[in-house]
């Protein structure tokens, strides 16, 4: 039993040692890619193309991987209150992560808070945020409050119902974002962390199901309940 609890803690702490900042990031680079894919295009819908603009010196820094220039001047148009809506979650968002990266995480939950209430119905810039406000919760230990908002991202994005029938006949719903079945497992190892052994094992089972087409996370899961 020790050596069990011993295991699993010692999985929970090399998932987070290993894995915190780098999911963040590998969530942005995603919402960077499609921001710069439609930079003008979604811009032109949604905002005007003004707030295009103002985003563009920022979104280059981030391309050319210049994350410290791109901090200072998206937190520069930020404090100038031009940026709105969509523009400024974005904005807020890319800070906040290069903020997490540097460890400064009550500076990056501000910017991750930012984010969400300016993302509107943005299903991408929406659960980057939520990602990155758990992400600083389990960064301060506060795993609590790390469920809640993995709680929360599951029951918003994840639309798979873990159906063979209707996955086969294509009929079941997609998940609205990509990383519905990492936040499944970071809150797999929340719920352990937090003593509530069943709801760990019932949420690594539903991982199982649902995403077991993904090797990576069924592998982690098997592993998980094996243990």
């Amino acid at each position: 039993m020790a050596n069990e609890s011993n295991t699993k803690n010692s999985e929970m702490k090399e998932f987070f040692a290993n894995h915190g900042s780098k999911i963040i990031a590998a969530v942005l680079v995603v919402m960077a890619v499609v921001v710069g894919v439609n930079k003008y295009f979604e811009f032109q819908k949604s905002e005007s193309a003004e707030q295009a603009n103002l985003l563009g010196k920022g979104m280059s820094y981030v391309y050319a991987a210049q994350n410290d220039s791109a901090l200072t001047e998206f937190q520069a148009q930020m404090n100038s209150g031009k940026l709105k809506g969509l523009a400024l979650a974005k904005a807020a968002l890319l800070s906040g992560n290069t903020m997490f990266e540097k460890g400064e995480f009550d500076a990056a939950a501000d910017m991750f808070q930012k984010s969400l209430d300016n993302a509107g119905s943005s299903a991408l810039i929406r659960s980057a945020a939520m990602h990155g406000l758990a992400s600083v919760k389990i960064e301060k230990a506060d795993y609590a409050a790390a469920a809640s908002l993995l709680e929360k991202f599951v029951g918003e994005f994840g639309k798979r119902t873990g159906d063979l029938k209707d996955r086969y006949q294509k009929d079941e719903p997609a998940d609205e974002v990509p990383t519905v079945a990492d936040a499944m497992w970071k809150l797999t190892l929340v719920y352990q962390q937090l003593g509530q052994a069943d709801k760990a094992k019932a949420t690594a089972e539903k991982l199982l199901k649902v995403y077991g087409d993904s090797q990576n996370y069924a592998d982690k899961a098997k592993k998980f309940l094996a243990e």
